[in-house]
């Protein structure tokens, strides 16, 4: 099987949590999951400890053993459920290794857990999951992670039945649409191509204003809704189901709300090129989706 998924865990219920998606992915691609347990020690812990007289070859030898006792038994029940799955332990900081490997192994696609409410602004300043959206070269699955006394077990399988696909008539946002298009197809799910409108003429993608289809502004509404048949009828051939959804009000209050409100399983949209999420932070789009919803966002960097 060449497709890959991989899955960065922490050793964390929590980060465990994307486990759940990543099945649903794998199942439905198919796809091999490669559970990752990055080890490293960071500089401080390691003064600390040469000064307390430890060995950090040791500590570093314990902590792998123990990286790769937790991973090999979540890859024993995910064969369980029928699913290929491997461990795959590795020393480094987080975000370099996730990076790198993903380029080295080629894989489809990463899924990793954010945690708790706060979302992406707990990433913000160069943590892990913002270097990774920055730099990684394929999507990246985010998933938000509950609290584990009330969220379902990550034996579960994820539903990915319907995904929003939220454009702002840009063609750099519209790169988006390979990769859901491709995920609806593998997992039999609908597209339901979202706009809002006004906020169409205005780029959020790119920072930028633009005219709509038809040259002139019009009817918001009407225009919103020719942009967006007008990219579905460019699916058709693609062998995947396809709606198409407006409404008024702020672009990433519309988004949550309407995926509230029509079940929607995964949200897939654009990063910007390298700079990703530090554009996105500080009150933007795809961080108040994330922070306030909570439907997983499968997030492509565009060129």
């Amino acid at each position: 099987m060449n497709t890959q998924i991989l899955v960065p865990l922490d050793g964390s219920p929590l980060a465990e949590q994307a486990l759940s998606y990543a099945m649903t992915m794998a199942r439905g691609l198919p796809a091999e999951l490669v559970l990752l347990r990055a080890i490293s020690i960071p500089p401080d812990d390691r003064d600390l400890l040469l000064k307390a007289g430890a060995k950090e070859d040791a500590l570093r030898g314990q902590l792998v053993a123990e990286a790769q006792t937790y991973l090999g038994e979540l890859v024993a029940q995910l064969q369980d459920a029928g699913l290929e799955a491997r461990p795959l332990v590795q020393p480094g900081p987080a975000a370099e290794v996730i990076v790198d490997l993903a380029a080295q192994m080629g894989v489809q696609q990463i899924v990793m857990a954010t945690h708790g409410y706060s979302g992406i602004q707990r990433w913000t300043h160069g943590s892990v999951a913002e270097r990774v959206l920055q730099t990684a070269g394929v999507p990246v699955l985010l998933v938000r992670a509950q609290e584990p006394d009330v969220a379902p077990h990550w034996r579960e399988p994820a539903p990915c039945r319907r995904i929003l696909v939220p454009l702002d008539g840009s063609s750099m946002a519209e790169q988006v649409l390979p990769v859901a298009t491709r995920v609806a197809q593998a997992l039999d799910a609908e597209l339901i191509l979202f706009q809002v409108p006004i906020a169409h003429v205005y780029g959020w993608m790119t920072g930028e204003w633009f005219l709509p289809v038809q040259g002139v502004l019009g009817t918001a509404e009407e225009d919103a809704q020719a942009y967006l048949d007008a990219v579905g009828a460019r699916l058709e051939g693609d062998n995947v189901s396809v709606a198409t959804a407006t409404m008024i009000g702020s672009v990433a209050e519309a988004i949550i709300e309407h995926a509230a409100a029509n079940q929607i399983d995964l949200i897939a949209m654009c990063t910007h090129g390298r700079a990703g999420l530090l554009r996105w932070t500080l009150g933007s789009v795809a961080d108040r989706v994330l922070r306030a919803g909570r439907t997983p966002i499968l997030l492509v960097r565009a060129q």
